[in-house]
């Protein structure tokens, strides 16, 4: 595929997933290109020098509104639509792993934007939870017809795009807009994101395609989904056919290798190949330094938390 590659957007404390993810991409996908989009001034250089991964951080964005504005949860990504190294691209979060030949979906002679088919009907409520609020919405953007896409509204965690589909002005509208409403779309660009995409596609101004590509680790038993997604321990990854996604653990629960509430083995199985690649690292040694991959994440998630509890108290004393 010419002009093409996968971006997969990480903070700090998700780095250790996303070192797994680009070990799926290299395993299922080869050489190709490959970005890291991150959010933060921490060092890559281990997954630069394992698989010539590029950086992609908020120092080299050319844009200024970007650079000044686009950084941080629920945001970061959206830096790729205007400065991805490539003109097609797929998006990934750091949660998340490829199994199989996820190109098969990437049909850009006939879309702009590639994004997962649900298959779900969303109710008001769950629309209102994780989209946006529908009554806002209505007296904001009385011409967006919220109620016809029932169907395909989508987490945004994995998606094929195209660069400069979207105008920097329009981003900078709906990032306005936000501030002064933030009550309106829900779950960082999740609902902004589903906004623009159907938006302009109801005006024609973009070609949007639909595939049931992405697997959301939450919505399934445990048990589903360790038979769907099979690690055996001497042939690795067992895929039934041709299949093909991307298997996301959104949500609270993440993929460490001691948690129990949901099943991690698929993202255990790409960062031990992580490790085993970037510092030939197996066995007990590997298990060891991914158990402290983990309680390091754990530090930094609460030190965030304790952060942003201390900007509240901060912003209640000063009013």
């Amino acid at each position: 595929m010419i002009d093409f590659g996968i971006i997969v957007t990480c903070c700090e404390s998700d780095y250790l997933f996303a070192k797994g993810c680009c070990a799926s991409i290299r395993y299922f996908l080869g050489d190709i290109p490959i970005c890291l989009l991150i959010d933060g001034n921490f060092s890559a250089s281990d997954a630069q020098n394992t698989y010539g991964v590029r950086i992609l951080n908020r120092s080299q964005i050319t844009n200024p509104f970007l650079r000044k504005h686009s950084f941080g949860w629920g945001i970061t990504k959206m830096v790729a639509f205007w400065e991805s190294p490539w003109k097609h691209f797929l998006m990934l979060d750091a949660d998340t792993i490829v199994w199989g030949n996820i190109l098969k979906y990437a049909n850009f002679h006939e879309a702009d934007i590639i994004i997962d088919r649900p298959n779900k009907c969303y109710t008001d409520a769950s629309i209102s939870k994780y989209f946006f609020e529908i009554s806002k919405i209505e007296q904001h953007f009385p011409d967006f017809n919220w109620q016809a896409h029932r169907s395909d509204y989508y987490c945004t965690g994995a998606f094929f795009g195209k660069r400069d589909i979207f105008s920097i002005s329009e981003y900078r509208n709906i990032l306005e807009f936000i501030e002064e409403n933030p009550e309106v779309f829900k779950y960082g660009e999740m609902g902004f994101l589903n906004f623009m995409i159907f938006r302009a596609a109801d005006e024609g101004r973009i070609r949007l395609g639909q595939e049931e590509m992405q697997f959301l680790v939450p919505n399934f038993e445990q048990e589903h989904v360790r038979k769907r997604f099979t690690i055996e321990k001497d042939r690795g990854p067992i895929l039934s056919g041709e299949e093909a996604t991307i298997v996301h653990w959104c949500g609270v629960e993440k993929p460490t290798v001691s948690n129990s509430k949901i099943y991690s083995e698929p993202m255990s199985f790409f960062r031990r190949k992580f490790l085993r690649d970037s510092a030939g690292v197996t066995g007990g040694k590997a298990e060891v330094l991914l158990q402290i991959e983990d309680w390091q994440r754990l530090i930094r998630v609460y030190q965030r938390k304790i952060r942003r509890r201390l900007a509240i108290v901060d912003r209640i004393r000063e009013n």
